[in-house]
């Protein structure tokens, strides 16, 4: 129990601290990519700016007169403008980090290199079939591989700026990678802290309750003893004095009481001390431990009605799967509706063995299913315990038991009917 505290409580944490740093690797990540893109963009726009007031690309050298009969535009030496001391163009273009290449394509269609700084980064063959699928894009402006692109169109003339951001792409990554490692090992760290914390927030609690515990078997074992001695000293005073009810209200009480010790000692026992296992054959067992029950079942008008898989086996405590056996289904005939069915099935499901006990009974409110195994608990309040030896215990025993076997108990309520699933891993 206190394991899994401890554990939903480093999971809180952890799930607290990974989601707080994917937030802010993701808000740096696309941050920066965002800046990157946006200057990447600017740059290209303050490029071709350039071209169209100098009808040529910035390092052109190249001329080719429009009247001849080449269908290529005509490309003129650019002058020598100074650009504008608020462009941002001086501060981030750097050739030997970043280089433009450029396409221009006339109103027939003929597109021409105009701009080619780096022949090494990429063919002209290349260049020409990167443009011609820019010019397809529905998008003036974004990314096509590695290639940031900027298109305009002024007087027919159709201009397609490409820059290859591979280094700036890379930087971006090494800067996530770098994040994602060293963050890593910042959470592999918090974890590591966090296991130490939850086990400090838990410690007072498991202190408190071994101690709780531990005091509810000292103080059965020490009941046993008076509650004995009265019962023997009744009926050495019956003997003296005759037959009396006040005798036979002590008597009645004390008998109550006896039980509800064994009951605290069986609860104790089971929650304490790990229960001795063996291969026993669960099949047998269960239909064995039903058939007590039907007598008492038919005197309220109930069925009861069995679907027991044969030769199931599993490693597990006799004595203590046989009361929880009883503790169902007495149980289940003690809340179930006269005239009614009580439904027990035994299976094997991937694995475990499943046993399932559902009776009709009174509706139960969703707050009376999350108290239905606390000790003392009972739904019906108005309900006493007189003759019946019901203290809110069952339940609770048959979680004990159950946890032992480090299984898992369940209760539902649906279209009037109370159901308990029991799992429980074959080889526990």
């Amino acid at each position: 129990m206190f394991r899994r505290s401890r554990m939903k409580i480093v999971a809180a944490i952890m799930a607290v601290l990974v989601g707080l740093f994917a937030g802010t690797l993701c808000v740096i990540y696309f941050s920066s990519y965002y800046e990157v893109y946006h200057k990447d963009r600017k740059m290209l726009e303050l490029y071709a700016d350039g071209y169209w007031k100098s009808n040529t690309a910035f390092d052109s050298t190249t001329s080719v007169d429009s009247s001849a009969d080449t269908g290529h535009l005509e490309i003129q030496t650019p002058p020598q403008e100074q650009a504008p001391e608020d462009s941002i163009l001086p501060e981030f273009y750097d050739s030997s980090v970043l280089t433009f290449y450029a396409v221009a394509k006339d109103e027939d269609g003929t597109e021409t290199v105009v701009n080619k700084e780096d022949s090494s980064g990429i063919s002209e063959e290349k260049l020409l079939e990167l443009a011609g699928r820019i010019f397809d894009e529905t998008k003036a402006n974004g990314m096509y591989d590695q290639w940031v692109y900027h298109r305009e169109t002024s007087n027919g003339v159709m201009l397609v700026v490409v820059m290859d951001n591979t280094v700036l792409q890379e930087s971006v990554k090494t800067l996530a990678q770098y994040t994602l490692i060293f963050g890593g090992i910042a959470v592999l760290l918090i974890f590591i802290v966090a296991l130490d914390l939850s086990k400090r927030i838990v410690r007072p609690l498991e202190v408190t309750f071994k101690k709780q515990k531990q005091y509810l078997s000292d103080a059965g074992h020490e009941l046993k003893t008076p509650l004995a001695v009265i019962q023997t000293n009744v009926d050495m005073l019956e003997r003296e004095v005759g037959k009396s009810k006040w005798l036979e209200n002590i008597r009645y009480e004390n008998k109550r009481m006896t039980e509800l010790v064994h009951q605290l000692l069986i609860l104790a026992r089971t929650e304490n001390v790990e229960p001795e296992k063996n291969k026993i054959d669960v099949s047998h067992l269960v239909t064995g431990d039903i058939l007590p029950f039907e007598s008492i079942a038919f005197e309220k008008g109930t069925v009861i009605n069995t679907e027991i898989q044969k030769s199931l086996f599993l490693m597990g405590n006799k004595e203590q799967i046989q009361n929880l056996v009883s503790i169902l289904m007495d149980n289940a005939i003690e809340h179930s509706v006269e005239k009614s069915s009580i439904d027990v099935t035994l299976k094997e499901e991937k694995n475990n063995i499943t046993l399932t006990v559902t009776n009709e009974g009174q509706p139960v409110s969703q707050e009376q299913m999350e108290l239905i195994f606390e000790r003392f608990y009972r739904a019906d309040k108005a309900r006493t315990s007189s003759g019946q030896g019901h203290y809110g215990l069952g339940l609770s025993i048959a979680k004990a038991i159950v946890t032992a076997h480090k299984g898992e108990i369940l209760a539902s309520y649906s279209d009037g009917k109370m159901t308990f699933k029991v799992i429980l891993p074959k080889d526990s």
